[in-house]
């Protein structure tokens, strides 16, 4: 995080810097976010007024107070550990006075020269003091300008934690001292990654030097342990400092370095100022991030148990899509068999050749019988003309029966149930009904009935009455043949309907899978959206 918020340090626009961070202020709000919104307001009047500051922070007994003193040239603070302080202690210029700012908006004044122990007992009451401030005349310190001394971050007193926190927000730079002893120590690693990540700037003080023995490890192995320490967690402090007050002339002192470095930082001030509140700024946004997320963390949390909730959701989700078009498929597939059967109807009855030349000439010798004036015999009697004619009836019937029989009867059957059967339509019932009940049948009347009496007069009238005939009879198969397929598609309606059920019923579980992953998804992304739109805001790219 620290790479982005010095790349973002270099973007923001430092016009208006004042009214946007007002115009978060008053989104945090809206958004609900009082603590946040608040705290943006302290970065506005610390840009107004300019105060620059730098907080000691580290463990109890490492000497902060001690050596803040020492950079001050004055004992304004206790030199010895208030282990129980559970405020930050601002030193700044100006005109001596000491004030304990209470929690219900009040504060008290004290003499600092006289009341240092009333300024002590109030340091420890965590409960309706907020903060203390001293201001005193200093060659390090013009009004503007002051020094911060927090409670040990080792402290479990929750009012310790909140008042270092304070000092935190408001500081541009922080001094991180340690004890000599306790520097290798995972809350040092854990807090100086921290602050870092929040793009503070940080120096390391390891304090209390004068604890080191050379017959146990050299100094130069002792330092190199401790940059290796902090860069085992990716930590690369803005500098750092070994440190003694208690001997002062110790050859690895330096006290004098860090005194010129804190000069240096004062001097400084004016970019260093803004750089920190911007850090600051952003460090808020991502903080009121995480209470957007935490209001949401019910509605997230409900979203999240549906998609635990069903045990198989990565083969339901992979499947979907594929059930989805199964589904389509499978309502299609009725109407699809009603126009493939027809079509399939069609095309075997309309290439099936039942009157073929054999065919025709005893239709042609069965017309000859039925013109006017036909005999049997030149002196045939009534009788033997009928039974001549009906012989050769008879004849024409069995022919085209035959006929009938080889070229459409086992063909349609078939065909009623393969076709079917290639939409998975495998019925028992319906195929023994097709093969033992598909019947057509047609009668010497209907092949009477088919001629035209005014056509016998022609010879060439045997042709069109082959093809009369034919047509007659496929008619009768076509009207049997569309009786069964209505049959058929009334199965694949029911097989469609049963079948469609259950792949509704799982597409409607994929469908509020994803509809739980999509609102999960939206939901993110407002957050993200919504946090990155305040980013803008803070750089200015919001509302060029």
């Amino acid at each position: 995080m620290t790479s982005s918020i010095e790349t973002l340090q270099l973007q923001v626009r430092h016009e208006n810097l004042d009214a946007r961070l007002s115009g978060i202020a008053e989104q945090m709000e809206r958004a609900g976010d009082a603590v946040h919104a608040a705290k943006m307001r302290d970065l506005i009047q610390k840009l107004t007024s300019g105060e620059f500051s730098i907080a000691f922070c580290g463990h109890f007994s490492a000497g902060k107070s001690t050596m803040i003193n020492t950079l001050l040239g004055a004992d304004i603070l206790p030199s010895s550990p208030i282990p129980t302080s559970a405020n930050v202690v601002k030193i700044r210029g100006g005109e001596s006075f000491a004030r304990a700012y209470l929690t219900d908006g009040d504060y008290l004044e004290f003499d600092v020269a006289k009341d240092l122990e009333k300024i002590k007992n109030y340091a420890v009451d965590g409960t309706t003091v907020e903060s203390i401030e001293i201001a005193h005349p200093s060659d390090l310190l013009a009004p503007n300008l002051s020094v911060m001394d927090t409670p040990g971050i080792d402290s479990t007193d929750d009012a310790h934690k909140v008042a270092t926190e304070s000092a935190l927000h408001l500081a541009d730079v922080v001094i991180y001292v340690m004890d000599y002893n306790h520097v290798q120590s995972e809350l040092n690693f854990s807090f100086t990654k921290t602050l870092k990540d929040r793009g503070k700037p940080v120096y390391l003080v390891v304090n209390q030097i004068d604890k080191h023995m050379d017959f146990e490890l050299s100094f130069d192995d002792y330092r190199d342990s401790v940059i290796e320490g902090f860069g085992n967690w990716g930590i690369e402090p803005d500098g750092l400092f070994f440190t003694t007050l208690h001997e002062p002339d110790h050859e690895e002192n330096m006290f004098e370095a860090l005194q010129e470095k804190i000069g240096e930082l004062f001097a400084g001030r004016d970019a260093l100022l803004v750089n920190s509140i911007v850090s600051s700024a952003a460090y808020l946004i991502d903080e009121h991030r995480k209470v957007q997320a935490a209001a949401n963390a019910e509605k997230r949390g409900d979203l999240q148990a549906q998609l635990d909730a069903v045990e198989n959701a990565d083969e339901l989700l992979a499947t979907a899509e594929a059930a989805r078009e199964q589904l389509q498929a499978l309502q299609a597939a009725p109407l699809d068999l009603q126009e493939r059967l027809k079509k399939e109807i069609n095309s075997l009855l309309d290439n099936a050749k039942i009157t073929p030349f054999q065919t025709t000439e005893l239709a042609g010798h069965y017309l000859k019988s039925r013109k006017p004036g036909f005999k049997a015999g030149f002196l045939a009697s009534a009788r033997k003309t009928q039974a001549e004619i009906e012989s050769r009836l008879q004849a024409l019937h069995a022919d085209l029966a035959e006929k009938v029989k080889a070229n459409i009867d086992w063909h349609i059957r078939e065909l009623l149930v393969k076709v079917p059967e290639g939409f998975g339509i495998r019925d028992e019932a319906y195929a023994k009904s097709v093969y033992d009940h598909f019947h057509v049948s047609f009668d010497l009347d209907f092949l009477a009935g088919v001629v035209k009496e005014g056509g016998l007069s022609s010879d060439e009238y045997m042709y069109q009455y082959a093809k009369d005939l034919s047509a007659e009879v496929k008619q009768l198969y076509r009207q049997e043949a569309s009786r069964f397929a209505e049959r058929a598609v009334e199965i694949a309606n029911a097989q469609a309907e049963e079948r469609g059920a259950q792949l509704r019923e799982q597409l409607a579980a994929a469908d509020s899978l994803l509809g739980a992953q999509q609102a999960l998804a939206d939901l993110e992304a407002v957050e993200k959206d919504y946090t990155a739109r305040l980013l803008r805001v803070l750089t200015g790219e919001e509302g060029k």
